[in-house]
């Protein structure tokens, strides 16, 4: 059994991926930069994109090219769905968005997606597999490229983001095209470095875990960024704890990331059963717009890299519940 919502799409090349998601997804897409463009400053949102869509160019030049068939196929214009896929980050908007967890050693990762009340028709669970790496991911028909909520990749890493607000914003490559690069990783010590020399227009957290429970988490602002190998059980929420980044959350930022994490500290322990760390990403104790499953989460997965099991729940399809999956695509535990 499969979600409604679930896709598989094969590619040898970004082009032809693209193209092929803008044939499944255009009609989506179109929808929403229709409703993108009732807004009043839709036409400053698109000029704005223009210049973090030349950063990207020069970094990430694959990346727009599947942009580029993505918007040929859906008939949409490159521009408008670039700003489409960086909308956050032209607006002063704090979204508080998701909750991760990593425990049993680095084998057993939850992970809540939050975004909008109404935004649960918004994703879907996408299989995509491009020129021999498959990626399993809740993946946003909003954000083309992907990549930026959890996946896990058949080079072995899975990814797990978390939004962050920051004081120091620039001129740079979005975090969204950083999200989707990195959800590709093969050595995240490697990628760490690289990422340095690549100029970013804000951050997010990323939580890695590759398929022999090793443990990593980068916090991203736009000009710093930090690698760290925590101590397991481990949870991450929408605020900075790298003693280096402290200072840098911005404005927007609200409680419900504290309580998120407060809520997960005292739930989560060393070793535990499937079954408990879903009861632990159901916990609702902190209220409708606080609690680990909140009024925004619009999906949730559970990997269990032991046994190359992913467990997903959709609020779109909640009658459902939980539906498995296997990682086939990883080496046998």
């Amino acid at each position: 059994m499969a979600h409604t919502f679930y896709h598989e799409v094969e590619a040898n090349t970004h082009a032809a991926l693209g193209y092929k998601l803008g044939n499944l997804f255009g009609e989506l897409t179109r929808a929403d930069v229709a409703e993108a463009g009732a807004q009043r400053d839709w036409k400053h949102k698109v000029s704005a994109s223009r210049r973090l869509l030349k950063k990207t160019e020069q970094y990430f030049p694959h990346y727009v090219e599947e942009l580029n068939a993505y918007a040929d196929a859906a008939g949409i214009p490159l521009l408008e769905l670039w700003a489409l896929s960086v909308e956050d980050e032209l607006d002063e908007a704090g979204r508080e968005k998701c909750t991760t967890v990593v425990t049993n050693g680095g084998k057993l990762i939850s992970h809540n997606e939050d975004w909008d009340e109404d935004a649960d028709e918004a994703i879907c669970i996408l299989r995509k597999t491009l020129a021999g790496t498959t990626l399993f991911e809740i993946y946003y028909s909003a954000v083309p490229l992907g990549g930026c909520a959890i996946s896990i990749n058949s080079n072995g890493y899975l990814q797990a983001i978390n939004s962050l607000t920051q004081s120091d914003r620039q001129i740079g490559v979005p975090r969204n095209v950083i999200a989707r690069w990195l959800s590709e990783t093969r050595d995240v010590p490697a990628d760490f470095e690289a990422l340095k020399a690549i100029p970013r227009s804000s951050g997010y957290n990323h939580v890695f875990v590759n398929s022999q429970g090793e443990a990593f988490d980068m916090e991203c602002t736009a000009t710093r960024q930090v690698l760290a190998r925590p101590s397991l059980p481990y949870v991450h929420t929408n605020h900075y704890l790298s003693s280096e980044l402290e200072g840098y959350d911005g404005a927007e930022k609200g409680d419900g990331t504290f309580k998120r994490y407060v809520a997960a500290c005292r739930l989560m322990t060393a070793r535990m059963t499937v079954s408990e760390l879903i009861t632990l990403s159901s916990d609702e104790t902190g209220g409708r717009r606080t609690s680990i499953l909140n009024q925004d989460t619009i999906g949730r997965m559970v990997v269990d890299l032991e046994n190359h099991i992913v467990k997903v729940w959709l609020r779109r399809e909640k009658k459902d519940g939980w539906i498995d999956y296997p990682l086939d695509f990883l080496s046998s535990p």
